[in-house]
Order: C-alpha cells, then sequence, then structure tokens
C-alpha cells in the first residue's frame, strides 16, 4: 500500500490504546509500519527495472522484519535518554518491552498491508522469491484514507477509547471485506471463464479499480495465453471476457533468449507475476525488437517500468 495508509494504520493503532503502553508508543508504531519501506533507495541506486525486481523482497521477509523492530527500539532508547529525558527529566522513561512490541506490530501490519493489492509481496526472502498477493484492495484507496483519518480525528477531538476502537475496528473491517469479495471474484471469474469455453484456466487474477471496489479487471491464464475480461458486483452482468487476448509469445525463440541476457530484463522478469513476449520485426527481417510485458499493467509508458520494455535484437 501506499506510504499514507501504513502511516495512518500505525497512527490508528496507536489512538486504539497502543499509545497508553508507553511514551513513544505513537512512533514505534508508525516508524515500524513504514520501516519495510527502507528498499525505496533502490529508486535513486538502481535502474527503473533494477528497483522493481528488488522491492518488497528482503526488507520485507522475515530476516528483515524480525530486525527492523530490534533498530526501531534502540533508536527510541537513544532518544529517550539522549534527548527527550535529558530536556525534562521528570518524564517517564520508556518501557524497552512495550516498545519492542509496538515497533513490531506496526512493522508486521506493513507487508499484510502490501500483500493486499495486485503488486505483491515476497513473504519468504531471501529463502523463496515467490511472489503473494491479496489481489482485493487497489494500491491507492481513498475510501480507506477516510475511514482511518475519521478515526484518527475522533481521536483528536477526545472522543472516548471505546468510540476509538470502534471506528478503529470499522477501518480495518473495510480491506477484510474487500479480501472477502476478492475471494469471491475469483471464484465467480473461473467458473465464467470455464463456461465461457476457455479451456485449462490456471491463475486468476482479480484486479480492483480505482475509486470503485465493487469493479475488477480480471484475468484468467491459460497455459499459452492471458484471457483479458471485467467483473462487476453491480448491475445485471458480473463478468464479461472480451476479444482481448495476450498470447504468452515465444519465449523459446533464439531472439527472446538473447533478450533475456539483458539485465533489465532479468530484472522485469523477477518481478512479473503474468509475463508475456512479443517479436516485433522489420518489414527485411534484418532486426527485432523483443517486447516483455506483465499483463497486470498495460504495455507502454507507465512509471517505473510496470509497462514492460523493449530490446532491439540485430540479426546473427
Amino acid at each position: 500500500m501506499d506510504p499514507i495508509t501504513h502511516t495512518m494504520t500505525g497512527a490508528v493503532l496507536a489512538r486504539a490504546g497502543g499509545d497508553r503502553l508507553t511514551p513513544l508508543a505513537t512512533a514505534a508504531l508508525i516508524l515500524g509500519a513504514n520501516a519495510p519501506d527502507i528498499d525505496i533507495y533502490t529508486v535513486w541506486t538502481e535502474s527503473s527495472f533494477g528497483s522493481i525486481a528488488f522491492r518488497r523482497g528482503w526488507t520485507h521477509g522475515p530476516i528483515f522484519l524480525s530486525l527492523l523492530p530490534l533498530v526501531i527500539t534502540a533508536l527510541l532508547l537513544l532518544w529517550d535518554r539522549g534527548v527527550r529525558r535529558r530536556r525534562d527529566p521528570s518524564l517517564a522513561p520508556v518501557r524497552p518491552g512495550a516498545i519492542f512490541a509496538l515497533a513490531l506490530l506496526g512493522t508486521l501490519s506493513h507487508p499484510l498491508l502490501d500483500w493486499l493489492n495486485t503488486y505483491g509481496i515476497r513473504f519468504l526472502m531471501p529463502f523463496s522469491g515467490r511472489w503473494f498477493a491479496g489481489d482485493a484492495v487497489f494500491i491507492i484507496d481513498p475510501y480507506w484514507w477516510l475511514l482511518l483519518g475519521g478515526t484518527l480525528l475522533l481521536a483528536k477531538r477526545g472522543r472516548p477509547l471505546s468510540t476509538v476502537r470502534v471506528a478503529a475496528a470499522v477501518a480495518f473491517a473495510y480491506p477484510t471485506l474487500l479480501v472477502m469479495i476478492s475471494a469471491a471474484g475469483h471464484r465467480v471469474a473461473r467458473a465464467e471463464a470455464i463456461a465461457q469455453g476457455i479451456a485449462d484456466v490456471g491463475d486468476v487474477v482479480y484486479q480492483p479499480q480505482p475509486l470503485r471496489p465493487l469493479a475488477a479487471e480480471i484475468i484468467a491464464a491459460t497455459p499459452d495465453a492471458y484471457h483479458m475480461g471485467r467483473l462487476r458486483w453491480t448491475g445485471p452482468v458480473r463478468v464479461s471476457y472480451g476479444d482481448t487476448v495476450i498470447a504468452r509469445g515465444p519465449w523459446g525463440d533464439a531472439r527472446v533468449r538473447r533478450a533475456m541476457q539483458d539485465p533489465d530484463v532479468r530484472d522485469f522478469l523477477v518481478w512479473a507475476r503474468f509475463s508475456w513476449v512479443r517479436i516485433d520485426t522489420t518489414a527485411t527481417g534484418a532486426t527485432a525488437t523483443v517486447v516483455f510485458g506483465d499483463a497486470r499493467f498495460p504495455e507502454g509508458g507507465l512509471a517505473g517500468g510496470l509497462g514492460g520494455l523493449r530490446v532491439p535484437i540485430s540479426a546473427p
């Protein structure tokens, strides 16, 4: 999810009672909720494709999820002793155990929220590069912002803790409901694909649309192609598969294998969950362009390289 959602999640957990456990509780939860995204530094140190290959990997896996709360706890203890209580010695010291528990809670909330969208996350890095995705929430959801922000507003206005906790429960029930809708969408989309004669359906992707949580783009994957469709939970038509079919492409072609030696291609394919390849040739056939893409994202022009890449290949 986006940094705003992560930050507000940590703040809501604090206002729902976490901030009563120890001083600097809110800082521990918010820092933890954002900490795995330290891999953002690759935006400046790597190519766009190198960055997307690294993101949501190591820093979202079990090793870093164990270490980050310890680092946050150490930093907050140093701040408490070296700055906060030096300025005002009468302040109560932080409780190290509580700070660690809250930092751990905030940190663990991050991969859970990232799992909710179609971009995916590698929970098991570096032990496994497998991607996991909940396909339930668009990566930026203003409706969820409103629920989280409303909870924080109630807390700021001094409403009873019980009221704030009810609002927090509603805010977190929203993505839970979307997960249930997504699960139902997967089942409906698969059944309709089979009913429409799409054979050997494997994975199905349910992609929620921005500002439209009851609408989704559908991808039904078969051994040879990706069949694109739409699902609407409102109105008479629920699932419709159109004429758009993306062939997986000639992965065994020698020109494709040559193009795959490009580091950017290797990085792109690390990230792509529904990869396809196409060979565009000139009229003379002297040169070719090998085009790589991911069926989840439209071809060309998207920020960060999500729309794929093109590799010119000369004739041998």
